[in-house]
Order: C-alpha cells, then sequence, then structure tokens
C-alpha cells in the first residue's frame, strides 16, 4: 500500500535503528495501518511488553547492545551500573561455567601488541 510504504521511508529516515513509538508520527491513522504491513511482512519488529502473571511481583529487564569482535567485546550502549545487593532471588544458576560467564565484565578491552 502506497500509505504502509510512505510509513517505512519515514521510519527508515527518523528511526533507523532505534526503537519508536506511533504516537510520534503527525498521522497515526496512516501509522497504525504502516505498523500492521510492515509487521505482517517482517519488515519491523515489534517489541514485546513484559509482564508477571501474578500482580504482586515485580519484573524488571535489563537490556544492552554488545559488539562482539575477534579479540575483545564493545559495550555499546545500556552501560548502567547493577548493584545486585539491592535485588534478591529465589532461583540461581547452577553451572560453575555460566555462573562465571553471567558474573564476568561485558567489557573487555583488547591487549595491546608490543612493537
Amino acid at each position: 500500500m502506497k500509505s504502509s510504504r510512505a510509513f517505512f521511508t519515514e521510519v527508515n529516515k527518523k528511526y533507523p535503528t532505534l526503537p519508536f513509538s506511533i504516537a510520534s508520527f503527525e498521522d497515526t491513522t496512516c501509522a497504525k495501518v504502516g505498523i500492521k504491513e510492515c509487521c505482517d511482512h517482517d519488515l519491523l519488529v515489534p517489541y514485546p511488553v513484559l509482564c508477571e502473571k501474578d500482580t504482586s511481583a515485580i519484573v524488571a529487564q535489563f537490556g544492552c547492545t554488545i559488539a562482539v569482535q575477534t579479540k575483545s567485546t564493545a559495550l555499546l550502549s545500556g552501560n548502567v551500573p547493577f548493584d545486585t545487593k539491592r535485588f534478591e532471588s529465589e532461583k540461581s544458576v547452577k553451572k560453575e561455567e555460566i555462573a562465571k560467564l553471567i558474573a564476568s565484565d561485558l567489557w573487555v578491552r583488547e591487549k595491546q601488541k608490543k612493537k
């Protein structure tokens, strides 16, 4: 559809890699039609809203963008310090290898070669 193509072009210009809201568009009707078409044809991926079944529980999700390179990893966004002392859980990771991997730092610097 013509309106869906116009919507997709506007999304690519304004928000090439970032999430966006339909409310940020001037014509919300065109945006609603466009988002439906784009999702049906796998041009856009909807960002799911997560919630817990039990309303008394608190759910939190933390994310970051990481570039995995041959010799190092680089943390590109989402570098918010996470204080594990503030949060407690009944669940834990049983395997030592995975627990060490989770506890490791996300930012690993490349070691410089000596000349």
